[in-house]
């Protein structure tokens, strides 16, 4: 009996040997098609990333509405940091403000390439991202009343874009067009204070 007892017990450390050597082997193996997808996962991410159009000062973009399927032109002209933009001083704009806090003016060529009359601010918006932003600020539209009016086809206006900013240590901002949608266009601006 003594002899049955320690073979069934035997038999029974055998086989939970055997099963916990197959849970490893597939624990294993599972952990390593999850390594797989990470890396899967991080390369998508980076070619999504990657696949943005981004345009330099001076360089014209063709965009398309993501809602409203048109294309426009937009080209950034210039770009600077200042405590006044139009008479109206960053410490009037903002109760309170102090040397901490400026407008980031960005100069703007648009440029309507479809064949349809439309009000530019009524129909696209561009965000300003400074280093680490991932969505940015809208502008102040009061400063780009220029984008108030109808732009015929083949028309074109020029006007700044305005942002009211913490002044931090970012060596270049991102000026985003069609934000979150797979039209997404950056203009890349070196900070001009650095």
């Amino acid at each position: 009996m003594k002899k049955s007892l320690t073979l069934l017990l035997a038999i029974l450390l055998l086989v939970a040997c055997s099963d916990k050597g197959d849970t490893t082997k597939d624990t294993g193996e599972e952990n390593n098609k999850t390594a797989i997808q990470q890396d899967e996962s991080k390369t998508n991410t980076t070619e999504t990333e990657e696949q943005k159009k981004v345009y330099q000062m001076r360089e014209t973009a063709t965009v398309t509405s993501d809602l409203y399927d048109f294309d426009y032109e937009v080209t950034v002209n210039d770009f600077n940091i200042q405590n006044e933009v139009d008479s109206v001083k960053i410490q009037d704009y903002i109760t309170g403000a102090d040397e901490g806090y400026g407008f980031a003016v960005v100069d703007v060529t648009i440029k309507n390439i479809s064949d349809e009359s439309y009000v530019p601010n009524e129909m696209f918006s561009a965000n300003l991202a400074k280093e680490g932003d991932t969505a940015g600020d809208i502008s102040n539209d009061e400063f780009f009343e220029v984008g108030d009016k109808e732009l015929a086809p083949g028309d074109e206006l020029k006007g700044h874009l305005v942002y009211d900013i913490p002044l931090d240590d970012s060596r270049k901002y991102t000026l985003k067009y069609e934000i979150s949608s797979d039209e997404e266009i950056h203009f890349v601006l070196p900070n001009p204070k650095k």
